[in-house]
């Protein structure tokens, strides 16, 4: 193969050796671009159904751009056979941060590898970038132009038949992400669904000390922000073309958002005016909004100006809609493993803004969850970890518990880094450290946070398995709700609760009406039993009198009667 050239951000590859796997019908005249979406799930960014990152709309801006026509997929959608032929491929995906997914799975390498052979000018970019196969300068992957940084850069110098080193300038992301807006209008789950990534800053206010040890926020340098008018102006486009679920993320901290000071320490000073101005400006300008939450949090920011946090945390809780998550980056509560990750935040700061966002945001909102809650991030597997880091981590999270503190979820996972190697020691405390949590902490959690016959507003319904039906809320990590019976897939519903998992919870439609109902509905009630769930069914009770009749005990029948409408 000739003509190789290798660049730090991307490699260009002759393409006359091309092999095809395509079965589309080549009389069809072939689309300019088509736009994979393998979706991302990054420390910062989410782009994982029902999410999609600020990617897709800069791709599609750039080839808006340049007068292209281009079509848009997600990579589910390529998995059902769709793939139309088009003269250049573009795929964008990968995770940094893996997880349980729901409505969608990420990319694979196999998948990545079988798009790249398709006879087309192929483009990757993404964390699968990253992935020590496409550093090779052979073309055993097939891609064309490889880019481990910002791919609709590398699209545009292509379609500029320039080979130049270029960077994501404020003016060209503005520019790209107003053009490819509507992107959006092509994902499956649009508009009720889908819920908009935003964009407020990359980079992590840490850059000049290389941030924690395994995170990706620290190569990106010194934090650039957009500018609120910016970010309203792309809310407001998105507004308009029917979207109204919004996440204000792509950040390492909200709270450092517009901040001071920046390089001077590593807690700058918060910047609430600017905070303040943003989200009230889009719930004005947007006021059918039905999500706006945020993502990342910084601890110790909060714990050392905490005024202007509290500041802040007010205006999340009264602009942003309920569900609200701001994420801790705790990682660990060892400080032999602070240290040596350098990690930012001590126990002692956590604790305080646990507290803090709690004061600020425990009260319950319209959807049934509390306005603004905090989550908790645990990495295991990092540097100077020992037996003893578990027995710290679970005394911490205990601790929060007995405070009878909230914290909507708690993280648990081993570091995954392209920075560095880490190396989990203890795979089997790991385990029982996870369990330990699962059982002891999460779970009482989550009963003091949604107890029985608490009412969760507007469960979308996403799965089936069997004769169960899952769903969650649109929203900011979203709680996992089940159904013992099947439901209507892609609509809502009201849920009752009845009972909790780990991790989830389970319940039934909310009301159930009388009418309308079916034994199994009925069976799911809590304390029916089936004798009781067929005789309802069958007599279908007008009044609590009657089914006190049926039920012939007055108690169980009034426990069973806030469930259901009768005439």
């Amino acid at each position: 193969m000739s003509n190789i050239r290798v660049f730090h951000i991307f490699v260009v590859i002759d393409i006359s050796r091309k092999r095809s796997k395509t079965n589309i019908n080549k009389k069809v005249r072939p689309l300019d671009a088509l736009i994979i979406d393998g979706y991302v799930d990054e420390p910062s960014l989410l782009g994982v159904p029902p999410y999609i990152s600020p990617e897709p709309r800069l791709i599609a801006g750039v080839l808006e751009e340049h007068g292209l026509d281009w079509k848009y997929v997600t990579i589910d959608q390529y998995r059902n056979d769709i793939f139309p032929r088009a003269k250049i491929v573009i795929l964008h995906g990968g995770v940094t941060v893996p997880g349980r997914y729901l409505a969608g799975t990420p990319v694979s390498l196999r998948e990545a590898l079988e798009i790249s052979h398709h006879p087309s000018i192929s483009f990757l970019g993404g964390p699968l970038a990253k992935n020590k196969i496409f550093s090779s300068r052979n073309n055993d992957h097939g891609f064309d132009f490889i880019s481990r940084s910002d791919l609709s850069v590398i699209l545009d110098l292509y379609l500029k038949g320039t080979a130049e080193i270029g960077t994501l300038s404020s003016e060209d992301l503005e520019t790209w992400l107003i053009k490819g807006a509507s992107v959006v209008k092509e994902h499956p789950l649009f508009p009720k669904s889908l819920i908009i990534e935003i964009l407020s800053y990359r980079g992590c206010v840490r850059y000049f000390t290389g941030g924690c040890s395994f995170c990706s926020e620290p190569e990106y340098g010194k934090p650039v922000f957009r500018k609120p008018e910016d970010i309203l102006r792309e809310i407001s486009a998105l507004y308009g073309l029917g979207i109204r679920n919004f996440r204000v993320g792509g950040q390492s901290c909200i709270i450092s958002y517009m901040a001071e000071n920046l390089g001077e320490c590593e807690t700058p000073n918060p910047n609430p005016d600017a905070i303040l101005w943003l989200f009230r400006n889009i719930r004005e300008q947007c006021p059918d909004i039905e999500v706006l939450h945020v993502d990342n949090a910084n601890p110790a920011v909060i714990a050392r100006y905490p005024e202007e946090s509290r500041r802040i945390l007010d205006c999340l809780s009264e602009y942003c809609t309920p569900g609200n998550v701001l994420a801790l980056g705790m990682e660990s509560a060892d400080p032999k493993v602070i240290e040596m990750n350098n990690l930012n935040a001590k126990p002692h700061d956590v604790m305080f803004a646990v507290e803090l966002i709690n004061k600020a945001g425990s009260e319950r909102g319209s959807n049934g969850l509390p306005k603004l809650l905090p989550g908790i991030n645990i990495l295991c597997g990092l540097k100077g970890e020992s037996e003893g880091t578990y027995d710290m981590n679970y005394e911490f999270l205990s601790c929060i518990l007995n405070k009878g503190l909230l914290l909507r979820r708690i993280n648990i996972r081993q570091v995954l880094s392209h920075r560095d190697k880490f190396h989990l020691k203890y795979p089997s405390v790991f385990k029982r450290f996870k369990s330990k949590v699962r059982e002891n902490i999460d779970q009482p959690m989550l009963e003091r946070l949604l107890p029985t016959g608490s009412i969760l507003r507007d469960v979308f319904m996403e799965k089936k398995e069997g004769n169960r039906t899952f769903g969650r809320q649109i929203g900011s990590y979203p709680l996992l709700c089940g159904a013992e019976y099947p439901l209507e897939l892609n609509r809502s519903y009201d849920i009752i609760i009845t009972s909790h998992g780990y991790r989830s919870v389970t319940g039934i439609r909310y009301p159930i009406h009388i009418e309308d109902t079916n034994y199994k509905e009925l069976m799911a009630i809590p304390g029916i039993g089936k004798k009781r769930a067929a005789t309802i069914f069958r007599k279908r009770p007008g009044s609590i009198k009657e089914l006190i009749e049926i039920i012939g005990n007055e108690e169980s029948a009034r426990s069973i009667s806030k469930y259901l409408i009768m005439k």
